[in-house]
């Protein structure tokens, strides 16, 4: 551990002083609107990629369950995987609904009680 020390402190010395002389590159602030842009796209992919793996599972359950035959084994794993698939797009999509609920809560409040 020590034959690190020297070798990583003159290593971390020669980047500080590197990184000392590299002026920083100016730009224009990030306002709170484009990080909810951004959260809301990342989400959206996220949502749109969870419900293609949820439909894959679903699908490659049943061509499993449709192969299995007569091994009870592997017909109680396919049902398994199948009610696992099923339980995480359920999750998958309430996440989304209870998340869209709060959004529109929040941008119009009067909206569930008729107004």
């Amino acid at each position: 551990m020590k034959k690190y020390l020297i070798p990583s402190a003159l290593f971390s010395l020669a980047v500080s002083a590197r990184a000392q002389s590299i002026p920083v590159p100016t730009g224009r602030p990030i306002t709170i609107e484009e990080l909810l842009t951004l959260g809301e796209d990342f989400g959206g992919f996220l949502l749109v990629a969870g419900s293609i793996l949820a439909a894959i599972v679903i699908i490659a359950t049943g061509i499993m369950y449709m192969l299995a035959g007569s091994s009870q084994q592997r017909l109680s794993s396919a049902k398994a995987m199948f009610k696992a698939g099923i339980i995480g797009a359920l999750v998958l999509f309430s996440a989304g609904v209870i998340i869209r609920t709060i959004q529109n809560f929040a941008e119009n409040p009067l909206f569930f009680f008729g107004g």
